[in-house]
């Protein structure tokens, strides 16, 4: 294989590497709010970007969550941990814990 047939190769695999989305989170689906009961009674909502780039939640409001990567999803003083148990902390506290999509 020449060089010159590299190029055009390695400029394919870069932009297949980075057109690939994010995995949505397990329980959600993309596009639609999903509802999640957690202890003690208490609700939220949550619906992933079609890119997995971001939750959208609705608890005491609406607020847009940003992918950090391992299952955490961070913004507006929330952070959504999806992997394992689903919690929900506002402001560094616990606000929701052993959340289960309905």
């Amino acid at each position: 294989m020449k060089f010159t047939n590299l190029i055009p190769f390695t400029a394919t695999v870069l932009l297949v590497a980075c057109a690939s989305t994010l995995p949505v989170p397990a329980g959600m689906t993309a596009g639609k709010f999903v509802p999640f009961s957690c202890e003690g009674g208490k609700t939220f909502q949550a619906r992933a970007s079609d890119d997995g780039s971001s939750v959208r939640i609705r608890f005491e409001g609406g607020y847009e969550l940003d992918n950090k990567g391992a299952g955490v999803y961070e913004g507006e003083g929330f952070k959504l941990m999806t992997a394992g148990p689903v919690e929900l902390f506002h402001n560094g506290k616990l606000a929701l814990k052993g959340c289960k999509a309905r």
